[in-house]
């Protein structure tokens, strides 16, 4: 029965032990991960010998809703920018490995993998 237990646990936890990895990279010393601004993100890359390889304007994303600031109800309308960054990090074999950033607004939201690193 307790072997049972383990394994549902293991079946549950993996999972989400694995999505976490997704939204965190080693940058040299530092870690740039989801939820980081772009002046934050920059600066792990020039402490730590990675650059910024491209940028692309992704469009804009909108965002609204009511806000209830004090019981009131204020209704929001908020549009930012989405940009995409081709992100170049030292890797300890020697070679580069790239990613791609997606930001919306100054916030990164999404860390994804590139196919080629130039």
């Amino acid at each position: 029965m307790k072997k049972l237990l383990l394994y549902i646990n293991l079946i549950i936890l993996l999972p989400v032990l694995s999505a976490n990895a997704a939204n965190a990279l080693k940058c040299g010393n530092d870690m740039i991960q989801v939820g980081d601004t772009t002046w934050e993100v920059r600066t792990a890359l020039t402490d730590n010998g990675g650059k910024i390889i491209g940028k692309e304007n992704a469009g804009t994303k909108s965002t609204s809703g009511y806000y209830t600031p004090d019981g009131g109800r204020d209704y929001i309308s908020n549009v930012e920018k989405v940009e995409k960054w081709i992100i170049s990090v030292p890797g300890g074999d020697g070679l580069p490995s790239c990613y791609e950033l997606t930001f919306i607004g100054p916030i990164l939201k999404k860390i994804g993998s590139v196919a080629e690193c130039k």
